[in-house]
């Protein structure tokens, strides 16, 4: 097991450099071939300037090369690693099959939000697209494992997967704010597969990880280069996958967690922050899918906050949430009992809180 932190740290490490590389030359391609956010485009957009929007292809970039370089020594250098390593990528096995699956559409969503990024589709066809590659890769394999049937189980994924999906990309509207989500959230996510012994989890949550640190140099207020369309698409997919994938427990038998509540905390801000836009445009009578500035980042901003200063608040809340997520894993019903009611009672101080403050239509 210490071995298997070493390759995780190592991963984690090397898909953060690759991001360093990367996004800089995406954002110089960015500028040669027009692909900007351009401010007026759209009326809820903050920023002054127009910005390079390669930023998921960074990311992409760095995630995927780093995970064939893994392939690479896995398959050429297997004497490097541990015994335990051996068999994860052995033809056959189910978790190298995940893999391509999960590779296949996780690049296809990069495409589709790039296409996005360059001409706005529509928002009908955009949820078709993003649900024909949720439920595609539900029914490839991908999908959770405490449903027995595999139809059920394979529809119950998809929805899971396009919910997490629209929750981050909803996310993705100030500077560093989603990859910085993305790096907390996929860094629980890695935490709590790896003490689980989830070796194929464990290292796409830490890919994940570091590409999204690495971007945040980049990404940071004020932002060179925005991740767009196709990096939230790109970081939503796979904190979903990865979501779906950990099983939390110990052994054949033995459940060690709490299955249903451990990824709901986790990803507790990107659902609560999808939830609460949900609510405030469908009281103001307008189309969930429409932009507006209503998002928890933009109440903190209305409360009198910087928008660097409400980034790294947003960033603390996911944080010390995911942290509790993280502790039920050996919790008790009692500890679990009382993290969920302090999880509960910091979001309903926050709803109060942000409720003082007048929503923008």
């Amino acid at each position: 097991m210490q071995e298997w932190w070493t390759i995780y740290l190592g991963a984690m490490v090397l898909s953060l450099v690759l991001s360093l590389v990367f996004t800089p030359i995406c954002r110089k391609l960015a500028w040669k071939f027009n692909i900007l956010d351009k401010p007026h485009s759209e009326g809820h957009k903050m920023h002054s300037d127009a910005t390079p929007l390669l930023g998921g292809t960074a990311v992409c970039l760095a995630w995927l090369s780093t995970l064939l370089i893994g392939l690479f020594v896995a398959r050429n250098k297997i004497d490097l690693l541990p015994t335990s390593y051996a068999d994860i990528f052995s033809k056959g096995n189910p978790a190298l099959n995940q893999f391509f699956v999960i590779a296949f559409c996780a690049v296809s969503f990069v495409v589709l939000g790039l296409a996005d990024d360059r001409k706005p589709m529509s928002a009908k066809l955009k949820m078709f697209l993003q649900a024909l590659l949720c439920f595609g890769t539900a029914f490839a394999g991908v999908r959770i494992s405490f449903i027995a049937d595999p139809t059920l189980a394979s529809i119950t994924t998809g929805f899971i997967l396009l919910t997490i999906l629209n929750a981050v990309n909803f996310l993705d509207n100030m500077d560093g704010l989603c990859c910085g989500v993305g790096a907390i959230c996929a860094g629980a996510f890695a935490i709590s597969a790896g003490l689980q012994d989830q070796y194929l989890v464990s290292v796409l949550a830490t890919v994940t990880c570091g590409a999204c640190a690495g971007f945040y140099v980049y990404n940071c207020n004020p932002a060179s280069i925005f991740l767009g369309d196709s990096g939230s698409h790109f970081v939503g997919y796979m904190l979903g996958i990865c979501g779906v994938l950990v099983t939390y427990t110990s052994g054949e038998a033995h459940q060690s967690g709490y299955p249903f509540i451990i990824p709901i905390l986790i990803l507790a801000i990107p659902f609560f922050d999808l939830a609460s836009v949900i609510v405030i445009r469908t009281r103001q009578g307008k189309p969930i899918y429409i932009g507006d500035h209503n998002h928890i980042s933009h109440r903190f901003v209305k409360m009198g906050f910087s928008r660097r200063a409400s980034v790294f608040l947003v960033h603390s809340l996911c944080l010390i949430i995911c942290l509790s997520g993280i502790a039920l894993i050996k919790a008790n019903i009692a500890v679990m009992i009382l993290i969920l009611t302090q999880v509960i009672a910091l979001l309903i101080f926050m709803t109060i809180l942000h409720s003082r403050q007048k929503f923008r239509k």
